[in-house]
Formats: structure tokens, sequence, C-alpha cells
């Protein structure tokens, strides 16, 4: 039963470092990324990305408070991006309007 439970140790463990080396080539997307929609995308993958290593953090230490951190940092992950996506949306309408404006300004 032992061997079982190192094994699994050993798994998590090894999870673990994949799902930080994911973490890192997301940060890699953020930074090549053009387009701002990229980035708000690559933002929520590194935060989902977190979410899943506490998550799995938890279990592996026994630690039932990192739960509740866990839950705290999804709330707060959903807030920043749809604050990010309001902004970026306003943004967009802004230039829409006055590229429009610029063009009937133009047209006359």
């Amino acid at each position: 039963m032992e061997l079982i439970q190192k094994c699994y140790s050993y798994l998590f463990w090894g999870v673990l470092i994949v799902l930080a080396l994911c973490v890192i080539v997301a940060l890699v997307y953020i930074i090549s990324a053009r387009l701002t929609v990229d980035r708000i995308i690559g933002i929520n993958l590194i935060s989902t990305i977190v979410i899943i290593i506490i998550a799995m953090l938890t279990y592996i230490l026994g630690e039932d408070y990192l739960a509740d951190i866990d839950i705290i940092y999804v709330v707060l992950s959903f807030i920043s991006v749809m604050m990010l996506c309001k902004i970026y949306i306003n943004l967009y309408a802004q230039k829409k309007e006055k590229d429009k404006e610029a063009d009937n300004n133009h047209d006359r």
C-alpha cells in the first residue's frame, strides 16, 4: 500500500511540474500575442491553470485552507476577466464611433 501512495505522490508532483511549464508557455503566448483578445484569453488560461495547481496542492499537502483560497481566487479571476472584457468592449465602441465620425466629416 505504501508503494501505491509513493507512486501517486510522484504522479501528482509530475503533474504540478507539467502545469508549471504550461503557465510558462501561456506567459510566452501572452507576450507574443498581438491582439488584446488573445492576451485576455491568455490571462484567463493562466488563472485556470493556477486554480488547478492550488487545488492539487490542497490534496497533496492536506491543507484545507488552500481550498478556501482557491475559491476566492476563482471569484477574483472571473471578476478580473469580466472587467477586462468590459473595458475592451468600451474602448472598441469608442474607436468605432470616432472612425464613423471621421468618415462622416471626410465625406462632406
